[in-house]
């Protein structure tokens, strides 16, 4: 009897829920996940390449030919400095024979007939107004040579940059147009199809013909 006792007393003790002890850490929210930014390749990709056309464009800038071996068109090298140096050789030469010519109206019209033996050989035949036709017409050549070689050094900025840009676009003789033959299972029809295959990419098919 007091075994049965014991065994109901001993049951009732371990049916009785025991506290539980919550520690404050435990009420603490779980931290939030923070995702990693998603990166828009496109948007790298353009931004790149903007960086690029821009250094390609600095470099053109500053020496000429820079630029167009940035673009690995070396080749263009003697037209950029053929384009630049007639220019610059222009410039001094018309500038020096401009000088010569202004001393030379200078002293032949200082009514002091001594100073003619001054005058440059080439120059002692030549009337005062032809002196001064001359003096003038070298100077219009020096303006042009100047105007010829800012065009020049800008044309060849416009060149590296417009080729830069063109860099990003397949224009290699991979691109091709063919014609292949073509069958219908559904319609159960022949015909054929124009396929347009750039480099490195899957062909499209731009037509197709059936009958």
């Amino acid at each position: 009897m007091l075994l049965l006792l014991f065994c109901a007393f001993g049951t009732r003790a371990q049916q009785k829920k025991l506290p539980v002890k919550v520690s404050a850490d435990s009420l603490q929210p779980a931290p939030a996940v923070i995702a990693p930014p998603v990166i828009d390749s496109a948007k790298l990709a353009d931004s790149l390449r903007k960086k690029q056309i821009r250094s390609v464009t600095r470099r053109a800038a500053i020496l000429p030919g820079w630029g167009q071996i940035s673009n690995r068109q070396a080749w263009k090298l003697p037209f950029v400095y053929a384009a630049i140096g007639i220019p610059a050789y222009l410039f001094f030469d018309n500038r020096n024979q401009y000088k010569s010519l202004r001393e030379a109206y200078i002293l032949k019209t200082d009514n002091d007939p001594t100073n003619d033996q001054l005058i440059p050989e080439n120059f002692k035949a030549l009337s005062a107004n032809s002196l001064k036709f001359y003096r003038d017409q070298f100077r219009r050549n020096v303006d042009y040579s100047v105007v010829a070689f800012i065009a020049a050094w800008g044309l060849n900025v416009v060149d590296a940059t417009v080729f830069a840009n063109l860099r990003g676009f397949d224009v290699s003789d991979d691109l091709s147009l063919k014609i292949a033959p073509q069958y219908n299972p559904l319609l159960r029809s022949a015909g054929v199809q124009l396929v347009i295959k750039p480099k490195h990419q899957t062909p499209k098919i731009s037509h197709i013909i059936t009958r």
